[in-house]
């Protein structure tokens, strides 16, 4: 079994549906998973070939010689989706019709401000912030400094100062944590 954690979001992946996906890879493609219909009784979990497009909503994760993009926009949606193989690609994704509406367009204002607003002031002094742990029902999100920033003396002071001001406009997270 193989388990794809992206934040506090898991997705796992059978022996048998990592070998079937192996065994049927195409260079230079991508396999792609993602919801179609998000929060309806009509959706779909879709796992297809795709080339990689770097944005935001396109996690890379790779899981030995398996290249997987996870759209970040279905990520709580896909939320415990099981991928079996026996004879057919088997998807088990019980969220993928519930309403996390929410939860969704929280988790990708977290990220848009990550990447654009906080992470291009971070990359001038050689380093980044990145998520450790985002809980939507305690509203808690906990962040941790890289690269350069981690061993700043001036970090806590950025923490405080910048990147609690930003976040402070997300209404909805009430605890926003730095990790050391």
């Amino acid at each position: 079994m193989y388990i794809i954690k992206i934040y506090n979001y898991n997705i796992y992946l059978t022996d048998s549906c990592y070998k079937y996906l192996y065994n049927n890879k195409k260079n230079h493609m991508f396999y792609k998973i993602f919801i179609k219909n998000k929060g309806n009784i009509y959706s779909r979990t879709k796992i297809y070939y795709s080339n990689f497009k770097k944005n935001i909503f396109n996690k890379f994760v790779q899981i030995k010689k398996i290249n997987i993009i996870i759209d970040m926009l279905s990520l709580c949606f896909l939320n415990n989706t099981c991928i079996h193989y026996k004879k057919k690609l088997i998807i088990n994704s019980p969220n993928s019709f519930v309403d996390f509406f929410l939860e969704s367009k929280i988790l990708n204002k977290i990220i848009f401000l990550l990447y654009y607003i906080i992470n291009k002031k971070l990359i001038l002094h050689n380093g980044f912030i990145k998520i450790n742990y985002f809980n939507f029902n305690k509203k808690k999100l906990c962040l941790i400094f890289s690269g350069d920033c981690k061993n700043c003396n001036l970090s806590i002071k950025t923490f405080n100062k910048f990147i609690l001001k930003i976040f402070k406009k997300i209404k909805l997270i009430k605890i926003i944590k730095l990790n050391e």
